[in-house]
């Protein structure tokens, strides 16, 4: 009988581990989403992703983006419906012997904010702040920081860029590596500089100063915001976040960001100006092996910056897990570094490129052909961008049992979006409940073999479902590393 016993055993697991099928079958502990009635974020801005002016010197190659590149950007973008982009370039650059020379990159810069202005995104204009300051000594350059205000004025009112709202002077001014070096006083000194030069210039009606831009690992520069709150007038706040996997699928990085939320004025939103994943805890250390692995294997991809997981599923469902995260501890948008690889090279030489972005739009021309291809998380970003529109507000919603699974609910004109997110490598019964009850509701599916692509850049429906209502409950087994959206937006 025990040898009988036995053999049924072996029989057993040999069936279950020959059978992708059953050896993938969910975890039999469920987890219980319940979607609530209260909202707890309210006007949110929107998402969307850092579109600057391209490199195009490239080291031993300059190049050019055709209009038929710029095209396919809009193609790919008008999937993804950004509500809110940051554009970022450098003022010193258009300024010759202190008289601003502003068509020096008009091209780019026309092509990135007609695409913005004809589309209703907001956009955090800025500057990097390169050749404004010298943080050694300390001091700023009082002329070209007012060059940098009446370059904003003039692509405002001469052009009529009205979609820039918010100008952020000084990229992560709490850096070392940033023009004013971690100094407060000298950044403070800057912004408050230009600020006076938009009032001058009557435009503080019309843009308004964004900040503090600190980028963060922890709560430890809540103290840099609080100070500069009470010192200079932002119409809006800002951080920027690099966290390690680990800590955005644990949850611990809703608590830390939660912290700039509650120390941002009541009176004011804050957004994440730049959010992506890194590898910089000792628990993610293979990760960050192999990333390094990938990009010294990778011609043109820097060592020192770039996310070689881009290619994979799971940076998708990390970067959905950070934004449910975000937009849940009270952000009112989020902005992904970054657009396209072919706008940032890392170091002197120029051809060492910060690989982070969607895709390469120069890949055909230089770069290599597999590079302008769409990465898979453009489309886990892109749902969330689609259906997060300007105005929307956040609900209320709830995770019992598996806390790495989340939640998300917006609302927006009587149409609703519900996103659940298994960030994890196994698979995960879940249960949705609440009051909603959504018809013709489209169910996408953001999971390695299961996306409905059509024309390279379009996702479509898993499914529609005539009426879904979770009054009596859902039941989904989720694979790992998988995004679930429902909605009944008509777009």
């Amino acid at each position: 009988m025990l040898m009988k016993k036995l053999l049924f055993s072996i029989i057993i697991s040999l069936n279950i581990w020959g059978n992708p099928a059953l050896a993938a079958q969910p975890e039999r502990n469920v987890t219980r989403v319940t979607f609530g009635g209260e909202v707890v974020n309210h006007g949110y801005i929107g998402n969307g992703a850092q579109w600057d002016p391209y490199q195009l010197d490239y080291g031993s190659v300059r190049l050019q983006i055709g209009e038929e590149e710029w095209q396919k950007i809009y193609r790919r973008l008008d999937f993804m419906r950004p509500r809110l982009m940051r554009v970022v370039h450098n003022t010193a650059s258009l300024i010759s012997d202190y008289k601003l020379r502003p068509e020096g990159n008009l091209d780019q810069i026309e092509h990135i904010l007609e695409y913005c202005q004809s589309h209703g995104v907001t956009v955090v204009f800025g500057d990097w702040g390169w050749g404004l300051a010298n943080a050694r000594i300390p001091e700023f350059d009082r002329r070209k920081v007012e060059l940098a205000a009446d370059y904003v004025t003039w692509l405002i009112e001469d052009r009529g860029f009205t979609c820039i709202k918010y100008y952020n002077m000084i990229n992560e001014p709490n850096g070392f590596w940033s023009t004013t070096e971690g100094n407060y006083d000298l950044w403070h000194d800057i912004t408050l500089c230009f600020y006076n030069r938009l009032k001058r210039n009557g435009m503080l009606g019309k843009v308004a100063l964004v900040g503090p831009d600190l980028a963060i690992w922890t709560p430890a520069e809540v103290p840099w915001l609080e100070k500069a709150s009470r010192e200079l007038d932002f119409g809006l706040f800002d951080i920027h976040t690099y966290p390690s996997k680990c800590t955005v699928n644990s949850g611990e990085y809703g608590q830390i960001i939660k912290a700039y939320r509650d120390a941002t004025p009541t009176d004011r939103k804050i957004i994440m100006g730049e959010i992506g994943l890194k590898f910089v805890e000792a628990q993610d250390s293979l990760y960050q092996q192999e990333m390094l692995r990938r990009a010294a294997a990778r011609p043109f991809a820097s060592t020192e910056d770039s996310q070689m997981f881009v290619f994979d599923y799971m940076y998708g469902t990390d970067m959905a897990d950070a934004l449910i995260q975000t937009a849940n501890a009270g952000y009112s948008g989020a902005v992904a570094w970054m657009l396209d690889d072919a706008m940032h090279a890392a170091g002197d030489s120029g051809d060492q490129l910060k690989m982070w972005g969607f895709w390469n739009i120069l890949g055909e021309e230089y770069f290599g052909a597999d590079g302008e291809a769409i990465r898979p998380w453009f489309f886990a970003w892109s749902l969330l961008c689609r259906y997060m529109p300007t105005g929307c507000d956040v609900y209320a919603s709830t995770v019992e049992g598996n806390t790495m699974v989340k939640a998300l609910k917006v609302k927006y004109n009587g149409k609703t979006m519900l996103a659940v997110l298994n960030p994890t490598k196994k698979p995960q019964a879940v249960h949705v409940e609440g009051e909603d009850c959504l018809a013709q509701c489209k169910q996408f599916v953001y999971a390695e073999y299961k996306l409905k692509i059509k024309d390279e850049c379009v996702l479509e429906p898993t499914t529609v479902i005539p009426a879904l209502c979770l009054a009596n409950g859902i039941d989904l087994d989720m694979p790992g590393e998988s995004l679930y959206v429902f909605t009944d937006f008509d777009y």
